[in-house]
């Protein structure tokens, strides 16, 4: 009997398993401090404990303000690490992880990084937009000229899929300016 075949099919099926375990709680814990410089490994140890357990995950953190996780699932997380930052991570497979980092001042705009899942920078082909990007034929030019000035751009994943989506934020407009290019704006959609 060969049994080449039976051993080849069960390190097949190991090497499945294993890139199945890969799950967004064990990535954040072991993320280095570097990654999260306002918490500590102790407080997202916490934060994956408080809301597995169906508890509000909110820790104080280094800077004795609040970080709270606001969504756990198995390839996705949200968290409000200060009153003026978020991050999103997605595990878009089982070794790379898209991180969304916003800052908000008041209006958002976010960087995007690519890790591996030993947490070291990977290089990615994806470019963030020009604020043309966002208009419409019919935009108002000198709105737009505003919004080229200073494009504050917003990126958010999506839980459901590997959906990175941009929007350019116009918070920073008048009213008024805000009514005129509202209808004008798109907002971009990239699977990863």
């Amino acid at each position: 009997m060969n049994r080449f075949p039976i051993i080849f099919f069960l390190l097949l099926g190991c090497c499945n398993v294993s890139a199945q375990q890969v799950k967004m709680r064990d990535v954040f814990a072991q993320a280095p401090d570097s990654i999260f410089p306002l918490m500590t490994k102790n407080n997202r140890l916490d934060c994956i404990d408080f809301i597995e357990n169906s508890m509000r995950a909110r820790v104080k953190n280094r800077f004795d303000t609040y970080s709270e996780l606001k969504v756990l699932t198995d390839n996705y997380l949200q968290l409000q690490a200060s009153d003026k930052s978020s991050v999103e991570m997605k595990l878009v497979n089982d070794s790379l992880i898209c991180m969304v980092r916003t800052y908000y001042g008041p209006g958002a705009d976010s960087q995007v990084f690519f890790y591996n899942t030993a947490w070291q920078p990977v290089s990615y082909n994806l470019e963030r937009p020009k604020a043309d990007d966002f208009f419409l034929p019919d935009a108002d030019g000198e709105v737009c000229g505003l919004l080229r000035q200073l494009p504050l751009i917003k990126a958010r994943l999506s839980r459901d899929d590997t959906t990175l989506t941009w929007e350019l934020q116009i918070t920073e407009l008048t009213e008024t300016q805000q009514r005129t290019i509202e209808h004008s704006l798109t907002s971009i959609a990239v699977k990863l």
